[in-house]
């Protein structure tokens, strides 16, 4: 067992779904020959309803239970090194964006090796020799942010996967989040068709949405399969993050409102241009309803 299903098996919290209050929009889309997910909020149940944020454990209560499962010993309050975390985020966000990202994607374990080299200077905290700032990552992040599978996940994409349609992945992420979604497939994403030129993770671009650089890399990708944009279709949670820039380079597009904590509708952003998904799914198993046979 690696450290990672350990880590895992250790905090899985199941989770339900809450309802929202849409109802589901469904027609068939016809054409489609790919399908691309969302994963926080669309193919996982979200405890924050997205990577990286809280939910009814506090932070600081988290990173004690963090702190306790990697050996670290502190002198500094919980809630200092959260705020010195959130800090650094910020301070690599403000970097990039002077270099002309719209959207800069972090690398967790690179914030957290900051936060801890800093401390460790200032003699604020002692950690084992062994200490790995991307275990440490995840223990923070299974308890501050418990996923679950949404409910007929591996059905669906078994069911997508038989009808010979091709899958693939754009998703706000770090690195722990292809590894979860495997976990609780019981498989690789490639065991269970998602093909590794068609996943983006937006820690490995450092690149976040709802810029669209990774849907254009997904629809270029795609497009040297054969498939054009307009027989591609994006599910996910969010009009902004997801609907929005998927719209934007032509794909067909899917909201995900199965699950209150995660449905974003944006309704008073000023970001949202008057654009409406295709088709409002409140289980996955909708999808099929939507697509050839």
């Amino acid at each position: 067992m690696n450290r990672l299903t350990e880590i895992l098996d250790r905090n899985r919290h199941p989770l339900e779904p809450i309802p929202t209050e849409l109802q589901p929009q469904l027609k068939e889309i016809p054409g489609i020959r790919a399908v691309v997910f969302d994963i926080y909020g669309t193919l996982l149940v979200s405890g924050s309803g997205d990577v990286g944020t809280a939910m009814e454990m506090s932070k600081g209560d988290c990173l004690e239970a963090a702190w306790e499962a990697c050996g670290v010993t502190s002198k500094m309050p919980a809630d200092d090194m959260v705020g010195q975390f959130y800090s650094v985020i910020k301070g690599d966000h403000k970097t990039a964006t002077k270099r002309g990202t719209s959207y800069p994607e972090i690398v967790v374990e690179e914030i957290w090796q900051k936060v801890f080299a800093s401390a460790i200077r200032k003699k604020q905290v002692t950690v084992p020799d062994d200490f790995d700032p991307a275990v440490f990552a995840l223990e923070f992040e299974s308890r501050v942010n418990p996923v679950w599978p949404m409910p007929g996940l591996a059905e669906v994409i078994g069911a997508l996967r038989e009808r010979g349609l091709t899958l693939g992945i754009i998703s706000n992420a770090q690195f722990f989040t292809p590894k979860i979604v495997e976990y609780f497939l019981g498989g690789t994403l490639e065991e269970n068709g998602f093909q590794p030129e068609n996943c983006f993770f937006s820690y490995q671009h450092r690149l976040a949405k709802p810029g669209k650089a990774l849907y254009s890399a997904a629809a270029q990708s795609l497009a040297g399969a054969g498939i054009d944009v307009c027989h591609i279709l994006y599910v996910g949670n969010d009009m902004l993050n997801d609907v929005q820039p998927a719209s934007q380079v032509g794909m067909k597009t899917a909201l995900f409102a199965g699950d209150q904590r995660s449905l974003r509708l944006r309704k008073d952003d000023a970001r949202m241009l008057p654009i409406q998904p295709d088709v409002t799914l409140t289980r996955l198993s909708d999808i099929l309803a939507c697509l050839p046979r």
